[in-house]
């Protein structure tokens, strides 16, 4: 089971705090079942001041730890990059990190508003053949209203990453109306992640998983790239 949205890298975002509060949420994630954790830290977010050396510095550190203590869990690197608006689709194409070696590109938009050149910037990642999905999109509230420019996305290839926590109820009502609503509407584009942060409020929740939602969730990256795209050409 791959669990493609977490905050495992130590002390770089709001994520696991240090190498100890990192190892201990990838062991949580592997008795939950979890045999494959991409690591997402924050990309190019105002709130967070992340750069490639720190990734990689935080990202080494882990992933020799979890080798030796957890031999069992893969662990993948990729990156959640914030759409702002600031960068032009062009540049956020070229500075992309996608998840592991695959054509997987996460995108986070902000919570409050939809940048004027959001779907600009993910239409270009599937022009440029990368396969966008979008980070818990049940959070973004410049999204309601969109469903035309929401169908049209999932037509082309993109993908829509549900948060486990807010499908289950855990982080209130809202989140859980608006999960399980785009999990109706566009159940071939769907996948869920835990886009766990620690072992409290933001733990994961993959021990709650219905049966019924399982198939919501890929087995590896492979499965991802080629997820509900019977259609999919790479190009549009």
């Amino acid at each position: 089971m791959l669990d493609l949205h977490t905050h495992v890298l130590p002390g770089l975002d709001d994520g696991a705090v240090d190498l100890a509060a990192g190892v201990a949420l990838c062991r949580r994630l592997h008795e939950q079942g979890v045999t494959t954790v991409v690591a997402t830290p924050h990309w190019h977010s105002p709130r967070f001041d992340v750069d490639g050396a720190g990734i990689t510095t935080a990202w080494d550190t882990l992933r020799t730890t979890v080798a030796g203590e957890l031999p069992n869990l893969t662990l993948v690197l990729g990156a959640e990059h914030h759409c702002s608006g600031l960068e032009d689709p062009a540049s956020f194409v070229a500075g992309c990190r996608p998840l592991g070696d695959s054509r997987v590109v996460l995108v986070e938009l902000p919570d409050d508003h939809l940048p004027a050149n959001a779907w600009a910037t993910l239409f270009a990642l599937l022009r440029a053949g990368r396969r966008p999905v979008l980070a818990h999109p049940e959070r973004c509230r410049g999204l309601r209203g969109q469903r035309d420019q929401m169908t049209a996305f999932v037509e082309a290839g993109g993908l829509l990453q549900l948060t486990l926590g807010h499908l289950l109820g855990v982080h209130g009502w809202r989140m859980r109306w608006h999960s399980r609503g785009l999990l109706r509407r566009y159940p071939k584009s769907c996948l869920i992640a835990s886009d766990s942060h620690d072992l409290g409020v933001r733990r994961p929740q993959w021990d709650r998983l219905p049966a019924s939602w399982r198939p919501f969730v890929p087995v590896d990256l492979r499965a991802v790239s080629s997820w509900g795209s019977a259609n999919y050409l790479g190009k549009i």
